[in-house]
């Protein structure tokens, strides 16, 4: 059985969504992305969250932003990627920052997700001028809204100024 839901992301294009045996989301419009374009388009780059969207079993997905209402909670990701490495620095909003996992790196190009230490960081469903669309790993989800144990995220990534990465990656 395949679900599947409309979503207007920044880029206004739409994305459908259905889920893997594994319970895991899957944009059936994805671009295709090799290694290597991974790579070019990646590689050396800081990205910083700047929607969230959780995904519902249904395929439905909240149109609110996860965070929106959620004081001292909000927990946006900012990921750097080089070469094998990937480091992902979480902010709260009430600290100035939680802290930086730095994990090795895999993509595979063949469902374009990045794995970190082995395990699912984002699926890519774009990268277009600046902007990375992706599905992310939330944890584990505390109601079953979803298909699988996880909590799934629509996420809309913003690349980085050098300087704003170079900030980031910097800050204590």
């Amino acid at each position: 059985m395949v679900v599947a839901v409309a979503l207007s992301a920044c880029s206004n294009e739409e994305e459908t969504f259905s889920f893997d045996e594994n319970g895991v989301p899957v944009a059936v419009g994805q671009q295709r992305i090799s290694e290597e374009q991974f790579s070019a388009m990646i590689d050396g780059a800081g990205w910083v969250e700047t929607n969230t969207h959780e995904i519902y079993a249904n395929g439905d997905f909240d149109k609110r932003d996860y965070w929106d209402g959620m004081e001292g909670v909000v927990g946006t990701s900012r990921f750097s990627f080089d070469g094998d490495k990937i480091s992902e620095h979480i902010f709260i909003q009430q600290l100035p920052k939680m802290g930086c996992n730095v994990k090795s790196l895999r993509y595979d190009a063949s469902t374009n997700t990045v794995y970190a230490d082995g395990q699912m960081a984002l699926r890519v469903i774009s990268v277009n001028n600046g902007w990375m669309q992706a599905i992310k790993i939330g944890g584990v989800a505390y109601k079953q809204r979803t298909q699988s144990k996880s909590l799934y995220f629509y996420v809309t990534l913003r690349r980085m100024s050098p300087e704003e990465k170079s900030d980031m990656e910097t800050f204590k």
